[in-house]
């Protein structure tokens, strides 16, 4: 019910759609309301397709990005968490999507032998889609390439961030692996992250990837024109928000 909730909930949590339901809202309102109406939807378009403005947020709340030497190099299994990719309904190939970089940073850490193990950890994140299950897609894509190892891991059957530490923990105690791991994921969603799975017992070094916050200074244009890209990770970082809360509330973190 849970999950069922979480994803029915998502869209409530976008900049833009405050703005149509406000002025859908103000077709019902008298003309001197309306107006009242028709100036927060666009106070709440200005504010929130500034990108400075939202760097200014985002870089509050993400997990700083660790070093490659700053790594403790004690902890050799590598756990990258869902959410990078989805099938592609008219060929079957895995159509990548920006949160790929997790995989990638996580890949790079095994074969350049900062860690010994890689585990995939993500299955059906959506509601209706009867797809393959993310890892088994990343399983097939390896395999193909010529890239899948004895030392990668699958588990598929997670939905969300807390089932990825449930049944990593499952498969870590059934493999008999260490459970001092690095953790990879996107750098808004590594505080959840890591409450979750230090919650089931891991000692967890984190190692970002996918930042929100932008990896080069402000320009001036960030500051006067608006974005709807903006609008949309706004959404994003809502969405982390409220699962972070829920998350407390349900005891999972």
């Amino acid at each position: 019910m849970f999950f069922i909730l979480s994803k029915i909930l998502n869209v409530l949590f976008s900049p833009f759609v405050w703005v149509l339901l406000l002025l859908l809202a103000g077709l019902f309102f008298k003309k001197e309301n309306r107006r009242v109406i028709h100036i927060m939807a666009f106070g709440i378009l200005l504010l929130f397709s500034n990108g400075a403005v939202f760097q200014g947020v985002v870089r509050l709340w993400e997990s700083e990005p660790v070093a490659l030497s700053h790594l403790s190099g004690n902890n050799r299994n590598v756990v990258v968490l869902g959410g990078m990719l989805s099938e592609n309904q008219y060929n079957g190939l895995p159509r990548f999507n920006q949160s790929s970089d997790r995989f990638w940073q996580a890949f790079y850490l095994l074969k350049t032998g900062i860690a010994d193990t890689l585990l995939i950890s993500g299955g059906l994140g959506t509601l209706f889609d009867e797809q393959t299950p993310e890892a088994d897609m990343w399983k097939a894509y390896l395999k193909k390439t010529g890239m899948l190892s004895g030392n990668i891991l699958t588990e598929s059957q997670s939905r969300n961030t807390y089932e990825n530490a449930l049944n990593s923990a499952k498969l870590f105690e059934e493999k008999q692996l260490s459970k001092r791991i690095i953790l990879v994921t996107s750098s808004f969603h590594m505080p959840r992250a890591r409450a979750c799975f230090e919650k089931q017992g891991f000692q967890v070094e984190a190692f970002t990837a996918d930042p929100l916050g932008g990896t080069r200074p402000l320009q001036w244009k960030d500051y006067v024109i608006p974005s709807a890209g903006i609008m949309e990770l706004w959404g994003i970082l809502f969405r982390e928000w409220a699962g972070v809360f829920m998350y407390k509330m349900n005891g999972y973190i």
